[in-house]
């Protein structure tokens, strides 16, 4: 018998498809890192999404490129962290460009900012002065932490909150310095909170008539990435430590960890129970089988890990490889971005091309989510600063000649300008 449960409905064809959040009006006060990330994803579930941008632009757009690139290059990261967003170049230190942001906000449905909190308050567009006048509005404000605390405030970048949060202290050697996580992992989680809380905001919306203030903070977000490890440190008698030999988390026991070899590494990671079979293939069961006793693989781990190391640094990564695949355990190369950017279990969904007059020919790595009623929207690029500014002003209700004086007077700017090119 079909399931005709609430919520099931009869696949639709692919022509047919509309993405989740389509109609949906976002402007994005955003940049660097984490707010854009959110505003992406917010656009390829179909979000109709307007990045407000400064007249010098989001400082993400030449921050990190090569050093070889041209100076007027786009940076991959600013590329890889903006599409499905126009760019509308405003000055929102000048009147009338407050007047133009108010009447768009006027026709949005979600505001998205990740500026310091105070800047757009002394703009008359924080999220009270918005709510009050505009009750069905969503407003998300990502922050570097929370609003209650004495460090509400402060700015803080996707390093300083691994830091403060514990997650830099996991990683690395005991006896050596910690080693932080070699991703932004912050920005993107905290990203992700923030499109969550949007979503649950907006369907809240559809049932009761009202918007909110969705609130997420980087520091939050970064100890809800460590629930496991947070819900272990409140309740643990003794705090873990870092192993010392390869062990790659404090709460793990022998072999879970990344082993150098001749030419690369890998990483291992098995049972208890599986030991023995490592230790035979590797022809180390004399050193190995009498540390293993109770709780060895805990307790002694540290020794174990030295022991497969000294050994695994003398043999290539496919020799050891192919010596521990028949034992059944967990391994792997350790592989560069480049390499699993190739891997065939996820090229042909995740990584497309990219043609454009803002950054030419580029490729991008897509957002992971599959839905089987709606593909995600990929329809913009990376946009220009500013290329979107006159379209969207249109759109807004402002007439030509307003537009025309805003351009002129450089509180909007549009690519090619001199303003811009300077």
């Amino acid at each position: 018998m079909q399931n005709t449960s609430i919520g099931t409905k009869a696949r639709p064809q692919e022509e047919d498809h509309v993405p989740p959040l389509k109609g949906i009006r976002v402007l994005a006060f955003t940049h660097y890192a984490a707010g854009p990330i959110a505003a992406q994803y917010l656009g390829s579930l179909g979000a109709e999404v307007v990045k407000i941008e400064a007249p010098a632009g989001d400082y993400q757009r030449k921050w990190i490129k090569e050093p070889t690139a041209d100076p007027d290059a786009p940076s991959p990261y600013f590329l890889g962290m903006n599409r499905n967003q126009r760019s509308l170049s405003i000055d929102l230190k000048t009147p009338e460009a407050q007047a133009v942001i108010r009447e768009m906000i006027s026709q949005a449905d979600v505001i998205l900012e990740n500026f310091r909190p105070g800047v757009l308050e002394r703009m008359g567009i924080g999220s009270s002065a918005v709510l009050a006048e505009h009750p069905g509005i969503i407003y998300c404000s990502i922050a570097a932490y929370g609003p209650a605390g004495p460090s509400r405030n402060k700015p803080a970048l996707d390093l300083i909150i691994q830091a403060l949060s514990g997650i830099a202290s996991l990683g690395g050697a005991a006896d050596g310095p910690p080693v932080p996580a070699g991703a932004y992992v912050v920005d993107t989680y905290t990203a992700s909170q923030a499109v969550i809380g949007v979503q649950a905001a907006l369907r809240q919306r559809d049932q009761t008539g009202l918007g909110q203030w969705v609130r997420v903070d980087m520091m939050s977000c970064a100890l809800h990435l460590l629930a496991s490890e947070s819900c272990y440190a409140l309740n643990a008698q003794e705090p873990a430590s870092r192993g010392r030999n390869g062990i790659s988390h404090s709460h793990q026991p022998a072999p879970y960890g990344i082993y150098s070899t001749l030419d690369g590494a890998i990483a291992l990671v098995a049972y208890s129970a599986s030991l023995p079979d490592l230790a035979a293939a590797l022809g180390l069961s004399k050193q190995i089988i009498p540390l293993l006793a109770g709780k060895g693989p805990w307790t002694n781990r540290d020794q174990i890990a030295g022991i497969l190391s000294g050994r695994l640094r003398q043999l290539t990564s496919y020799d050891a490889l192919t010596r521990l695949a028949p034992t059944g355990i967990l391994l792997a190369p350790v592989r560069s971005i480049d390499q699993a950017l190739a891997d065939p279990d996820v090229a042909s969904e995740l990584v497309r091309d990219v043609e454009h007059s803002y950054g030419g020919r580029y490729r991008v790595a897509l957002e992971p989510l599959k839905l089987s009623g709606s593909a995600l929207v990929f329809n913009r690029p990376a946009p220009d600063l500013g290329e979107h500014s006159v379209e969207v002003l249109r759109e807004t209700g402002i007439n030509q000649d307003r537009i025309d004086a805003m351009i002129a007077s450089g509180a909007v700017r549009v690519p090619g300008s001199p303003e811009n090119r300077t």
